[in-house]
């Protein structure tokens, strides 16, 4: 009897260490596929160990963690664990594609859901232009465009130096898009280069505040070193342009709701802006003037042009901007975000001549 009882034991410590050993490799596997996850992506995953650590020990999130030292990062704890355990591509084209490679050829063609495509096999069909897939300006906006906006005040104009600049128009996110094309393009008209090319035209123009409008590309792989990657632009404008007056770092937002972010003025919709600040920047307290000067500007003579930051009208701040937003290189450096990718450009564009009013009333005044 002693010897049934002491076999038994044996074989559940067996079973126990075998349960073990199991576990043991589905942990390995998960922490392999995990690591795959993370170097798939341009930028790294420091926000996905930042919350592990967070979940772990809470004192660290309630005492140390600052959230906004990771606005640029994309990589979070869920995303990883959901693609380690390769739940990201639940659905019918996902699951048999998976399995056979025929229909991954067709997933990539339509989609997961397959909705992109007129049939299943339409990827064996020649490609054909479609006129509704084109974004273009259309006549009655060019128009609008170009007519006097009612900001304009021809008061304030004076006469361009053209060797004397002021301003200096750059974007650490150049291909930020508008409704029109999608968040993320590369045509100019429906993102943020094409609001800075009003913003500059009306300055110089209507103004005769010289600019240098500036669109090297920044927003490259990996995207959170972009602020790095837009540094050295500033830099060499800096050292050739010690005077320079405003540095402006010309965004768009990203939001669910558009009604937040678009006014009415004079009858025209408009994309509301904001100015985004960096608390850590040695320049904060000489940059926080030129910011509340134009807020308080733009509150005065267009009231609703400001969006509602998280730190009141017209303003949201980060304790740690990513690379201090470059705000560290200048008090003159600031950045502002002209409405989200909710908004038109055609709104964005239109606020840009707001925009361009209140800097003249700044500088010129």
């Amino acid at each position: 009897m002693q010897w049934v009882n002491g076999n038994k034991k044996a074989k559940k410590k067996k079973h126990i260490s075998i349960g073990y050993i199991i576990l043991l490799v589905l942990m390995i596997i998960f922490a392999i596929r995990a690591v795959k996850v993370v170097n798939s992506y341009s930028e790294r995953g420091g926000l996905a160990y930042v919350q592990l650590l967070n979940y772990s020990m809470p004192v660290v999130e309630t005492q140390i963690y600052d959230s906004t030292a990771y606005r640029e990062s994309k990589v979070s704890l869920k995303r990883v664990i959901v693609e380690a355990l390769g739940l990201n591509n639940i659905s019918t084209y996902g699951i048999v594609g998976s399995e056979v490679s025929f229909f991954k050829e067709i997933s990539n063609h339509t989609g997961d859901s397959g909705a992109k495509a007129k049939s299943t096999f339409s990827f064996f069909e020649p490609y054909v232009m479609k006129e509704e897939s084109i974004a273009r300006v259309t006549e009655e906006e060019k128009a609008e465009l170009e007519k006097t906006s009612e900001a304009y005040n021809p008061s304030l104009k004076k006469t361009l130096d053209a060797s004397n600049v002021e301003i200096l128009i750059y974007h650490t996110h150049t291909h930020e898009g508008y409704a029109e094309a999608g968040s993320d393009t590369e045509q100019e008209d429906f993102s943020v280069v094409g609001v800075g090319d009003v913003l500059a035209q009306e300055l110089q123009e209507g103004y005769g505040i010289s600019v240098i409008h500036d669109k090297t590309i920044h927003d490259t792989s990996p995207y959170d070193q972009s602020y790095y990657r837009s540094e050295p632009t500033v830099q060499s404008y800096i050292n050739q342009f010690p005077n320079l007056k405003l540095i402006i770092d010309l965004h768009r937002n990203s939001g669910p709701s558009k009604e937040a972010t678009t006014t009415v003025i004079n009858d025209q919709s408009l994309a509301r802006l904001l100015f985004v600040t960096s608390k850590n920047s040695p320049n904060y307290s000489q940059m926080m003037e030129a910011v509340n000067g134009m807020i308080s500007i733009s509150e005065e003579l267009f009231p609703g042009l400001m969006g509602e930051g998280k730190d009141g009208t017209g303003l949201y701040e980060y304790n740690h901007g990513s690379n201090t937003f470059n705000q560290k290189l200048s008090p003159a450096c600031i950045l502002t975000e002209f409405g989200t990718d909710l908004n038109t450009a055609q709104e964005a564009k239109l606020s840009a001549k707001y925009l361009a009013r209140v800097i003249a009333e700044y500088l010129n005044k």
